[in-house]
């Protein structure tokens, strides 16, 4: 009975563990905001790329920098736009 208990335990200290070096992992995340996210998808609504169909994906090259320029422009409008918060 002792036994298993320990082996519950350190199972379970384990899990926790490994957990938490996952959750940490995932809190990292590649420096997109939901504003940038927000903008690219109007972005890519202007330019007709969304939704995605199989004609329109994977984008050409060209596309794919039209839609940067427009979600930048998009993006720095919204942050001309937003409030300053104290």
């Amino acid at each position: 009975m002792k036994k298993n208990l320990l082996t519950a335990v350190a199972l379970v200290g384990l899990t926790m563990a490994a957990g938490s070096v996952f959750a940490e992992d995932q809190a990292q995340t590649s420096g997109v905001t939901r504003a940038h996210v927000r903008a690219e998808l109007q972005a890519a609504r202007e330019l007709g790329l969304s939704p995605v169909t199989e004609f329109n994906f994977p984008y050409t090259y060209e596309q794919s920098v039209q839609l940067q320029n427009l979600t930048a422009k998009i993006e720095a409008r919204n942050q001309a736009a937003a409030p300053v918060a104290n």
